[in-house]
């Protein structure tokens, strides 16, 4: 992803740090306003179900979706969904629900033909051409050095990890990268499957697992100097 292919600005709201990007014919200045308003409505949303909900925003084990006849917001419903699938707590997949929920929000309003959508690491993308994304993974000698090729779809590329960044983790990977048609599928997986990393000879069990999941499309990890990948997606070398 580079500034010449996309206009990129920023959107941020409480936690939701969003960095958007769009081909420069398509961007409209209206778009940061737009953005911003379906972070409120989100966050607005997640508050809401939270106060009658205390362990929606704690809990790391999964949640039953509510019983009777409560109506249950969507993207409550998707986050509960990822975490029973996953085995995760439903706060796994907050950031790729943020970045797909704005990402089909500007989808709606401008059609732009190509959008990025980055929420801390975490990736909605709708590509046209084939698209390079960056392997961020903290302190190992491979973090920025390789990157996975993407044809052209929709993506959710998500990355986890036990050494980098504010997010809880169990484990100890570098990185965890997946990628999956669903953004907060793949925000939750990454979550699920680096809490099973604790050294380099998890790489390969982690991955075995990753291959036998069809909601995974591709599954990176890296731990220290040493990485393995599993998936459809050509890897490629950064200079």
């Amino acid at each position: 992803m580079n500034a010449d292919r996309f206009r990129f600005f920023p959107s941020v709201y409480q936690e939701s740090d969003l960095l958007i990007g769009v081909p420069h014919p398509d961007y409209r200045p209206q778009m940061q306003d737009t953005s911003l308003q379906e972070q409120v409505r989100l966050y607005q949303l997640l508050t809401s179900f939270s106060a009658s909900h205390p362990l929606f925003r704690t809990s790391l084990e999964p949640l039953p979706l509510p019983a009777g006849k409560e109506e249950v917001p969507p993207e409550i419903a998707t986050m509960i969904r990822c975490g029973l699938r996953t085995g995760t707590g439903p706060m796994s997949s907050v950031a790729g629900v943020f970045a797909e929920g704005v990402a089909e929000r500007l989808t709606g309003e401008y059609g732009p033909p190509e959008l990025v959508v980055e929420n801390g690491g975490d990736l909605f993308i709708r590509n046209r051409s084939d698209l390079v994304t960056v392997i961020h993974a903290g302190r190992s000698a491979l973090s920025g050095k390789i990157g996975l090729v993407l044809p052209p779809g929709r993506w959710g590329v998500c990355t986890s990890s036990g050494t980098v960044g504010h997010s809880f983790s169990s484990g100890m990977a570098d990185a965890v990268t997946v990628v999956s048609s669903s953004t907060p599928m793949a925000d939750a997986w990454a979550t699920a499957l680096a809490n099973q990393v604790l050294d380099q000879h998890d790489i390969e069990p982690v991955l075995d697992r990753a291959a036998g999941n069809r909601e995974i499309m591709a599954c990176l990890v890296i731990v220290g100097e040493k990485m393995g990948i599993r998936g459809k997606f050509e890897l490629k070398l950064l200079s």
